[in-house]
């Protein structure tokens, strides 16, 4: 069986630029799709969806505007708008009318919002702690500066 860590096709001929790209892309979907079912595997039996458990984080972060968390999720203002209303109805995010503007709110998260976000990072980090702790410093700190990388380069919010 191959040693799915090689990254060349031998020790003397290393792979292309493009042929990486390719090993990289081809790698990418089934790897965001265990990440998205250990999400839910995390995530639901806390009673939350990972979208809501993610928009809880971001206006956690600072992501204060309806408009801000439709952007950053890639979702449309009325998806947006019923996440934050269900979220209002459980306690854990206030609406605030911005003072500047009577028309744009403010988001933020309540005590009890903050408890429920604090506890839905710790369940991912456990979630998270296996498979990165077999990584080696070196190979977390290279895995960090990439996701940085990528997601500075990232152009209209796809990655």
């Amino acid at each position: 069986m191959p040693d799915p860590t090689d990254i060349s096709s031998s020790a003397d001929s290393p792979l292309s630029k493009e042929a990486m790209i390719e090993e990289l892309s081809a790698h990418a979907l089934p790897l965001m799709w265990a990440l998205r079912q250990s999400a839910a595997r995390t995530f639901e039996p806390l009673g939350f969806r990972t979208v809501r458990a993610l928009l809880l984080e971001l206006v956690g972060r600072g992501l204060a505007q309806p408009k801000e968390l439709s952007e950053a999720l890639q979702l449309v203002p009325p998806a947006v708008s019923t996440m934050i209303s269900e979220l209002e109805a459980r306690g854990l995010i206030v609406r605030q009318s911005d003072p500047s503007d009577g028309r744009r709110v403010h988001l933020e998260l309540t005590e009890a919002g903050e408890r429920e976000r604090a506890r839905l990072r710790e369940a991912w980090q456990r979630t998270l702690h296996a498979p990165l702790s077999a990584l080696g410093d070196d190979e977390l700190e290279l895995g960090l500066r990439l996701v940085h990388k990528l997601r500075a380069s990232a152009s209209g919010g796809t990655l």
